[in-house]
């Protein structure tokens, strides 16, 4: 079986067929990502026969003395101020963008250190993907975190290091029956002190935060099988039961 052959950029295997794809750039930005002086440009592009969703596909960094570092999402990444913050009060849309752009989303860190954030594009019930650029000491672009769905709600401070995590969540509610939601949790994740690691997933922050700010806990999972009752018979707060039982609920009502 004949392979197609490969190269890599920044870490990224890349298909020769991808390389030959024509792109168009769909915006170009420069910033002084590193501190005064020392530029990076980000170029934002996409397939000149692309016909899904999203703006742009591909993006390419480029910083002084690095080699080019490029992300790809082939599903589309998105206008994070025409499609996100029209339906939604999330924190990049309520926070100073550092660069002018409605694209990619500058952030800076207590600490001054920036990130990058890129949204995706979303389809059906379903969030778009979320994607974490940091710069390391060397000016070096990496990519921290990086899930395939993800709605980001919140950048805040959980466990007191000064350092926010990112809270959003990774499915979207739906609703059925009598004022019944499927369980969609947030979840959490740490922003690393160090460029070169990635953000990891926190079960006890998560956990903290959804018995908080959700309905309760029923574990780190999307689940169609557990259901929030929003009002349960005889009144009270909301509760989180299996789905079978929160039918029953709503039809004795």
């Amino acid at each position: 079986m004949l392979m197609k052959p490969f190269f890599a950029v920044a870490g990224i295997l890349i298909s020769l067929a991808s390389a030959q794809t024509r792109w168009k750039a769909v915006e170009t930005l420069h910033y002084d990502w590193a501190g005064p002086g020392k530029p990076a440009t980000l170029i934002l592009e996409i397939p000149s026969d692309y016909d899904a969703g999203g703006e742009f596909t591909r993006v390419r960094i480029l910083t002084p003395g690095n080699p080019e570092f490029v992300l790809v999402d082939e599903d589309g990444l998105t206008n994070f101020r025409r499609y996100t913050c029209q339906f939604s009060e999330l924190v990049v849309c309520k926070t100073r963008n550092l660069v002018f752009s409605e694209r990619v989303f500058f952030y800076r860190l207590p600490s001054g250190q920036i990130l990058v954030f890129l949204f995706g594009w979303g389809y059906a019930s379903s969030p778009g993907s979320f994607h974490v650029v940091a710069l390391d000491a060397r000016g070096m672009p990496h990519e921290i975190l990086s899930l395939k769905e993800f709605d980001l709600y919140d950048l805040v401070d959980l466990d007191g290091d000064g350092i926010p995590e990112f809270v959003g969540k990774k499915c979207l509610s739906q609703e059925w029956g009598d004022h019944l939601l499927t369980y969609d949790p947030y979840s959490v994740y740490r922003i690393p002190k160090e460029s070169t690691v990635v953000a990891s997933y926190s079960l006890e922050l998560s956990k903290q935060y959804n018995l908080k700010n959700y309905y309760g806990w029923a574990g780190p999972d999307c689940r169609e099988d557990v259901a929030v009752v929003l009002h349960p018979p005889g009144g009270g707060k909301p509760v989180i039961i299996n789905s079978r039982d929160a039918e029953r609920l709503s039809q004795e009502k």
